[in-house]
């Protein structure tokens, strides 16, 4: 049996980050997946989506290039060739991850790895099991989507978002149920290519964790591009007809169909302990998630665990996050830190909530950090607020890309509190917003600070003035 000082079990963005972490900090890993490295990150969600998004975005580009003065000849795509882009770069990253597992003298087992016994891994590979014994464990196994239980959600054409990705046509007729993050994003790739989609959602707005002004700006900017959003409406069932699908669904008008080729059900995800005995161990669990404390450790000694499995932001930079946590605890206790981050190592780390960053990927980007408007209104707190519009940003008009603002909330002295962007590049403006909060940043330490001109970042700048007083190319 081969001994580790830490047994990963999950390949995603958490697990695969808190192995190189513990490798850098001098520590003996084994990481064990049951498919590809990357989890669903890398395979199935965040990048593979992103590389449609930029298709998406091409082919919006391609539209309005003769305002821009550019003509070309046939405007057309090929969907197949768009998802090849789309698994090429999937591949590509893949392929560096196991690179930097090889790099950093990381054992990498494939196969469905089994946690029943403290201290052991144990893992089938065709009809084998391999053991490994293990100073510490982290559990990393991330999550899967949800099934809302209505009648029809399994039936063929009826897809989540790990399905819809495999495919290599586009549906005339697409409806997808859920109108959160995962939703919209497909929702806004789809309807880029000429798609009929409709959205449904249970919910009274969009984006139920946004702070509340930006669904309210977003919807009729979705609407106008083509989609149709139903909200305040519930599906019933989903039957098929013929090649059709019908989705039954219910609003204040009563009950009606909607006909389409493909139902993406986008009802969000759920914590995966696949392999992982809680009851016969004794692991700590509430509503199907693994509970820990700030420096990720579970009730049970040398029991780690990170990512999706815990729930709370089910992000993969929060996974990341938390690996790095998790590894640089397991280090502190085994003084077995090696690196220049020793002395941070050695003392042992909590995880900061304080300052995520959210990146939803529609058209146009949405980016948020801390509090809410509706959050600092809940808890009573004073608080100031500035907006400044991408429509009176010189770059934003130059890019032909003036849909959106930049939403500033700062406590009574200007200590930046939250931020909410809806633009472009939102998802790359963010960053100094997410400093600002997680450092308590004054609006003054932002509006006082040079911004390259012309650029999109002027925006913060512009609205960190606002709350000083008024932002400067506002009249």
């Amino acid at each position: 049996m081969d001994h580790f000082q830490v047994g990963i079990l999950g390949g995603g963005p958490g697990g695969y980050v808190c192995a190189l972490r513990a490798a850098q900090l001098g520590l003996s890993v084994v990481l064990v997946e049951g498919e590809r490295l990357g989890g669903t990150c890398l395979n199935k969600g965040c990048i593979p989506t992103k590389a449609l998004v930029k298709s998406a975005d091409l082919w919006r580009e391609m539209g309005k290039a003769e305002e821009f003065g550019l003509y070309a000849g046939e405007k057309r795509f090929d969907f197949t060739q768009i998802m090849k882009h789309k698994d090429k770069v999937v591949d590509t990253l893949v392929s560096g991850v196991e690179q930097l597992m090889k790099a950093g003298k990381i054992r990498v087992v494939q196969g469905w790895g089994m946690f029943k016994e403290l201290g052991l891994l144990e893992v089938e590979q065709g009809g084998e099991v391999t053991r490994f014994h293990l100073d510490d464990v982290v559990l990393a196994t991330g999550s899967v989507p949800v099934r809302i239980p209505v009648p029809g959600v399994a039936l063929p054409g009826v897809v989540t978002s790990d399905e819809i990705l495999s495919e290599t046509e586009i549906p005339a007729r697409l409806v997808v149920i859920g109108g959160g993050v995962i939703g919209l994003e497909f929702a806004s790739i789809y309807q880029a290519f000429g798609v009929k989609v409709t959205v449904v959602e249970m919910l009274p707005n969009l984006l139920p964790n946004i702070d509340e002004e930006i669904p309210k700006r977003l919807a009729p900017l979705l609407k106008r591009s083509g989609l149709e959003i139903l909200t305040k409406t519930a599906v019933r069932g989903i039957s098929q007809e013929g090649g059709q699908l019908k989705v039954q669904i219910e609003d204040v008008k009563g009950p009606r169909e909607i006909v389409a080729d493909r139902v993406l059900l986008a009802t969000g995800r759920k914590p995966s302990l696949k392999g992982i005995d809680v009851e016969s161990l004794g692991l700590h669990a509430e509503r199907g998630a693994l509970v820990v404390d700030s420096h990720m450790r579970t009730n049970l000694p040398h029991v780690y665990a990170i990512g999706d499995a815990i729930g709370g932001i089910m992000l993969a930079h929060v996974a990341s996050a938390e690996g790095i946590v998790a590894a640089e605890n397991i280090a502190a206790a085994n003084h077995f830190a090696q690196d220049k981050g020793a002395s941070r190592a050695t003392r042992g780390v909590e995880m900061s909530y304080k300052a995520i960053p959210s990146a939803i990927f529609t058209h146009p980007e949405i980016a948020q950090v801390g509090l809410t408007e509706q959050e600092l209104k809940e808890k009573g707190v004073a608080y100031k607020v500035s907006k400044f519009p991408f429509s009176a940003n010189g770059k934003a008009l130059a890019m032909g890309e003036t849909l959106g603002l930049v939403k500033i909330l700062a406590d009574e002295g200007g200590v930046i509190l939250g931020a909410v962007l809806m633009g472009p590049q939102a998802s790359s403006l963010i960053p100094e917003l997410v400093l600002a909060v997680e450092k308590n940043l004054n609006a003054e330490d932002l509006a006082r600070t040079v911004h390259a001109h012309p650029s999109l970042p002027e925006a913060v700048m512009e609205a960190a003035h606002g709350i000083l007083g008024k932002a400067l190319h506002l009249a």
